[in-house]
C-alpha cells in the first residue's frame, strides 16, 4: 500500500516539475528570441549607417537604445573587415578593439564567425571567457555590403541575467537543473540533473537547440518519501494494517466457525438422508412379501368364489387384486430409484443397439397391443452399461406407446447424432406431445399429468431415467409440440478412445 502512495506521490511531484520545465523553456525561448531580434536589427542599422558614413557617430546613441530594451547586455559591437573598430560602452570592453574574429586563436571563435558568412544568419557562441573578463553569449551577424561581406555585428549577454529574468533562481530548492548546447556543453544549472532521471524540454535556437533538464536533487522517490504527508500516511497505514489484522482474524474465526458448524450440519444432515434412503429401500424391499401374499389369496379367493358371490362383492376382490399389482409395481419403481445411487457403474463401452433390442424385447407384447411401429438407426458403442440403457430405452419407449395419439397409429423412432462432445440419441414419437409448461415437472418423483384411469403408471420413470443417465455421467432433454410429438434426447459423454470429426 506505501508503494502504491509513493508511486501517486512521484507521478504528482513529476507532474509539478514537468510544468515548471515546460513554463520555464517557454520564457527562456521567448528572452533569446527577442535577444536575436536585437542582433539582427543591429545589423539592419549598421548597414544603413555605414552606407551613410555616420556611423562612428550614431552607434552609441543606438547601441544604448538597445542595452535599454533588455537586461543583460554586456558589449555591442562593430567589426568591419572582421576588425573589432567600434565597441560600446568602451569602459571594462576596451580590450576587444582591434580583435581580428577570423584569426582569434580561441576555440570556436573564428569558427563562429564563418558560420554565419555560410548561414546569412545569426550565430551563438558560448558561453565563454571574454578578453575582457568574466562569462558570456556572443551572438553574431553578417553585414554584407554591396559587393562583398562588409564585417559583422556582435552582442554579447550575460547568461545569468537572462536566466534570472527568466526566473531560474526560483526553481525549487528540492530540484536541481542543468542547461547544455546540443553538443553537451554546460549553459547553466548543474550537469549531475542529467543523471538524476530528468523531465527534458528543448529551446530550439537559429543553429541547433538546448537542451534543459529539470530533475530532483536526490531521487524521485526521495521527495516523496521526505513528503512530511506520507510520514502521516506511514502511521496511518500502519493503524490501518493493524486494524485491518485484527478484524481479518476476527472474520476468519467465525468463518471457522461457521464452516465447522455447516460441516457438522452437512454432515448431520448426510446421515440422516442415507438413514431414510436405507429406510425407504428396506421397507419397499420388505413389503414385497406380504404384498404377493395379498395378491395371491386375493386371486384364490377370486378363483374359488367365482360364481358364488354377487357382483359387488367379486368387484372388491377384484379391486384389491389390481391395488396389489399397483402397489407391487410402484415398490419396485422405489427401489429402482433409491438403488440407482447404490448399484456401481460400469464403467466399460457398450454397443447402445444391443441395449434396444433387450428393451425391444420386453416391450415387444405392449408394441404389440397397441399396433405401434419402432424403428432405430444404427446405434454406436457408447460409455455406460446395458443394465442402465436397456431401463431408459424401456421408460421412453413405453411413454412413446402409453401416450400415444389417439387419431394415429404411434410412430417410434430411435436415431444417433454427434454434439459438443456428446454421444445423443433422440427418441422421436408421434403422439399427444407435452405442454411447454410441464416439460420440466414430469421429471419430478410421482409426478403425474393425467389421471391414472387415463394413463395407468405410478408416475416415477423418467425420474429413474433421468437419475439413471446422470449417473452415467450425462444428461436427458425434451424437446416437444403438443398435438405433434415428443423428442427425449439422452446426452452420453463420448468415449475417450473415439474422436469427433
Amino acid at each position: 500500500m506505501s508503494d502504491v502512495y509513493v508511486r501517486i506521490e512521484v507521478a504528482e511531484y513529476r507532474a509539478g516539475a514537468a510544468m515548471t520545465a515546460s513554463s520555464l523553456a517557454g520564457t527562456l525561448s521567448s528572452a533569446l528570441n527577442e535577444r536575436l531580434a536585437l542582433v539582427r536589427g543591429l545589423t539592419a542599422f549598421v548597414e544603413v549607417a555605414s552606407g551613410a558614413g555616420n556611423l562612428a557617430e550614431q552607434f552609441p546613441r543606438y547601441a544604448e537604445s538597445l542595452r535599454r530594451s533588455v537586461v543583460g547586455v554586456r558589449n555591442i559591437s562593430a567589426a568591419p573587415d572582421f576588425v573589432v573598430r567600434i565597441v560600446y560602452p568602451v569602459e571594462g570592453n576596451a580590450k576587444v578593439l582591434g580583435n581580428d574574429l577570423l584569426k582569434d586563436p580561441r576555440p570556436g571563435f573564428a569558427e563562429t564567425v564563418q558560420r554565419a558568412i555560410i548561414s546569412r544568419d545569426v550565430t551563438i557562441h558560448g558561453p565563454v571567457g571574454l578578453l575582457q573578463g568574466g562569462q558570456g553569449l556572443i551572438a553574431r551577424q553578417i553585414v554584407y555590403g554591396p559587393e562583398k561581406p562588409w564585417g559583422a555585428v556582435g552582442l554579447v549577454f550575460d547568461v545569468g541575467a537572462i536566466l534570472d529574468e527568466v526566473g531560474f533562481d526560483r526553481v525549487p530548492p528540492h530540484l536541481g537543473f542543468a542547461l547544455v548546447t546540443e553538443a553537451g556543453q554546460r549553459v547553466a544549472g548543474d550537469t549531475s540533473a542529467l543523471r538524476n532521471d530528468p523531465l527534458i524540454e528543448r529551446i530550439n535556437l537559429p543553429e541547433g537547440h538546448w537542451k534543459l533538464a529539470l530533475a530532483p536533487r536526490s531521487s524521485w522517490e526521495a521527495l516523496a518519501h521526505a513528503d512530511p504527508t506520507f510520514r502521516g500516511f506511514q502511521a496511518a497505514f500502519l493503524l490501518l494494517a493493524l486494524l485491518t489484522e485484527a478484524i481479518t482474524f476476527m472474520a476468519v474465526s467465525r468463518r471457522y466457525s461457521l464452516e465447522r458448524q455447516v460441516d457438522l450440519r452437512t454432515a448431520e444432515l448426510g446421515r440422516t438422508k442415507n438413514e431414510l434412503e436405507q429406510f425407504a429401500y428396506a421397507a419397499a424391499h420388505d413389503l414385497q412379501e406380504p404384498l404377493r401374499a395379498i395378491a395371491s389369496y386375493a386371486q384364490l379367493l377370486e378363483r374359488q368364489q367365482k360364481g358364488r358371490l354377487d357382483e359387488e362383492s367379486e368387484g372388491f376382490i377384484r379391486e384389491i387384486v389390481e391395488g396389489a399389482g399397483r402397489l407391487k409395481m410402484l415398490l419396485r419403481d422405489v427401489q429402482l430409484f433409491l438403488a440407482e445411487d447404490r448399484v456401481p457403474l460400469g464403467g466399460v463401452v457398450v454397443p447402445a443397439g444391443d441395449a434396444l433390442k433387450a428393451a425391444l424385447t420386453a416391450l415387444k407384447r405392449r408394441i404389440a397391443e397397441a399396433g405401434a411401429t419402432v424403428t432405430a438407426a444404427d446405434l454406436p458403442e457408447v460409455q455406460g452399461d446395458e443394465r442402465r440403457l436397456r431401463e431408459i430405452f424401456i421408460v421412453l419407449i413405453g411413454n412413446a406407446i402409453e401416450y400415444r395419439h389417439p387419431d394415429r397409429a404411434a410412430e417410434v423412432h430411435i436415431s444417433h447424432r454427434r454434439a459438443d462432445g456428446h454421444d445423443v440419441i433422440d427418441v422421436r414419437d408421434n403422439g399427444i406431445g407435452i405442454e411447454p409448461r410441464y416439460r420440466d415437472q414430469i421429471f419430478e418423483v410421482f409426478r403425474r399429468l393425467h389421471s391414472r384411469d387415463e394413463h395407468p403408471g405410478t408416475g416415477m420413470g423418467l425420474s429413474i431415467a433421468r437419475k439413471m443417465v446422470e449417473r452415467l455421467g450425462g444428461r436427458i432433454t425434451v424437446a416437444s409440440s403438443p398435438g405433434i410429438g415428443s423428442v427425449f434426447s439422452i446426452h452420453l459423454p463420448a468415449p475417450a478412445f473415439r474422436g469427433f470429426p
